[in-house]
């Protein structure tokens, strides 16, 4: 369901892209390809000058390669525009860091403690935070699972409550009623 119509008049500012593209590979790896782009409808003040209506400010690109167990075996990153030209681009390489990271609860922790601040970019940050949550996506039936252990979902978001009715009913091993 959409969201309800607004209700006053208003006219686009800024669109903020985030597309994320999961491949399953030949050799058992998985690529997670994400894309981020801002662009404006209007002129926009930026170095150097005005940037055209609709030509991207930001226009970045990563690869993280990961294996089965969500751990990042290869990375790629690009950055095509940025507000400051090549200086903004400049920073992609160092996101082979995250090689060895595995993309499960921690990742935006490490993310943060690799690139944060004048370590890394903004934006290219933003994107690969956002590439955590699809790698579970894409290896959900490829990840191998210990039954001794716990699902690493529960407890991860407000539907998979240790004490709720949904880990009562799809992990009753691991459901925790609530203390009275």
């Amino acid at each position: 369901m959409p969201l309800p119509t607004p209700d006053c008049a208003r006219e686009a500012a800024h669109c903020r892209t985030i597309t994320i593209q999961a491949y399953a590979r030949s050799d058992g790896l998985w690529d997670l390809e994400g894309h981020l782009t801002d662009v404006w409808p209007a002129p926009v003040p930026c170095a150097g000058g005005m940037l055209e209506a609709g030509k991207p400010m930001h226009d970045m690109w990563l690869r993280l390669t990961v294996d089965r167990t969500a751990t990042i075996v290869a990375v790629q990153a690009v950055g095509d525009a940025g507000p400051y030209g090549p200086v903004c681009g400049a920073i992609a390489p160092d996101y082979s860091q995250l090689v060895g990271v595995q993309v499960a609860r921690g990742y935006k922790d490490a993310i943060r403690r690799l690139f944060g601040r004048t370590a890394g970019c903004t934006h290219m940050n933003e994107l690969a935070s956002a590439m955590g949550s699809a790698a579970m996506q894409a290896l959900w039936d490829a990840m191998p699972r210990d039954p001794e252990q716990r699902p690493f979902a529960i407890d991860g978001c407000h539907a998979l409550k240790a004490d709720g009715p949904q880990v009562a009913t799809f992990f009753p091993r691991w459901h925790k009623p609530a203390a009275d």
